[in-house]
């Protein structure tokens, strides 16, 4: 792990002392992980892959680089050749190296069908979240993005759906979205806030959005469509109560439509992290991991762009020092 530049120590700590719940810290995911990576060969292969041995190595290597991390995973199943095979390739050694917790992960939650083993090692050696560009220590495994703990906990694409408000939400059939990207949530305790989650299934937010633009032509016509179908229900709604009040009958419970966005706490949503897997930078030609570091003077910041979950490398910290000043007691000071 690299550390950040002496001269910079002072001013930085590597981590907080907070468990965030995430989907690689849960107990289920780490056992799966130690099984998974316990694994070895004690003999020498003795039997071949069949008609896939009549390929080049080099062209067989370059095929399951291309492969999506589900079936990679079955033809390392197949024999002791696969197994060894797959582990000559490159990224995918790298990734079960130092990214066995998000391959894992994948697994789990069943989304190895929407990411290829390529894609899986480009996250793994990218430093920036995709949304705000900050050190993302994080991959989203529904998809395979790299992000930061500001932006998975307050950005709506990093909120997975029910089935059934991604429907209400754009417009959908069940059809549609049964189709697009979607997980098995691992039941668990997520989120910093503690909370449980049963078994369910989410499908992912930017999916399901941009199949219901797709769906209608146009943002504004999905969100027409979307109000003009939820007014009718509520209508629909308040007609049935007023009915029912009319006839003297308090005693029949009149269901209220689903809100199309029920409340979102942020940091507090379990769904956020169910998803959600710690995973350092591998930097490709040092081979060295980077973790990222706060700064001191956003310990006590809580707003941005001054926050204490904020992370850094060297270089943005060096940049954030020369936008908001040095840090003398803690803060930051300009001049």
């Amino acid at each position: 792990m690299r550390d950040p530049a002496p001269q910079l120590g002072h001013l930085t700590y590597p981590k907080l002392r907070l468990k965030d719940n995430l989907l690689d810290e849960n107990p289920n995911v780490i056992q799966f992980q130690s099984k998974y990576g316990s694994f070895q060969l004690h003999e020498p292969p003795t039997t071949n892959l069949g008609t896939l041995s009549r390929l080049p190595l080099e062209l067989l290597q370059q095929v399951l680089y291309q492969l999506d991390i589900a079936t990679i995973v079955d033809f390392r199943r197949v024999n002791r050749q696969a197994f060894t095979i797959l582990d000559s390739v490159s990224a995918y050694h790298a990734v079960a190296k130092h990214a066995r917790n998000a391959l894992c992960g994948i697994i789990a939650i069943v989304t190895g069908k929407w990411i290829t083993c390529g894609t899986l090692y480009k996250k793994l050696s990218t430093p920036g979240c995709e949304i705000c560009g900050d050190f993302g220590g994080y991959l989203y495994l529904l998809t395979c993005k790299r992000v930061c703990f500001l932006c998975l906990s307050e950005n709506p694409l990093y909120l997975p759906l029910r089935i059934s408000h991604a429907c209400r939400k754009f417009g959908l059939g069940s059809e549609i979205v049964n189709k697009l990207p979607c997980m098995r949530v691992i039941p668990g305790t997520y989120s910093p806030n503690e909370k449980k989650v049963a078994r369910c299934i989410l499908v992912d937010y930017e999916s399901a959005r941009i199949a219901g633009i797709t769906a209608h032509g146009s943002i504004s016509a999905m969100t027409r469509f979307v109000s003009d179908l939820q007014t009718q229900k509520d209508e629909k709604y308040n007609a049935r109560k007023a009915a029912a009040l009319s006839l003297g009958d308090r005693s029949t419970h009149i269901r209220r439509p689903p809100a199309l966005d029920p409340y979102d706490a942020l940091s507090g949503n379990p769904f956020r992290f169910g998803a959600i897997a710690r995973v350092a930078c591998l930097d490709i030609a040092t081979q060295e991991l980077e973790r990222g570091f706060h700064c001191l003077g956003c310990e006590r910041a809580k707003r941005l762009p001054l926050h204490y979950r904020r992370k850094f490398m060297v270089a943005s910290f060096k940049d954030h020092l020369a936008q908001y000043g040095g840090i003398k007691n803690g803060e930051h000071h300009l001049g």
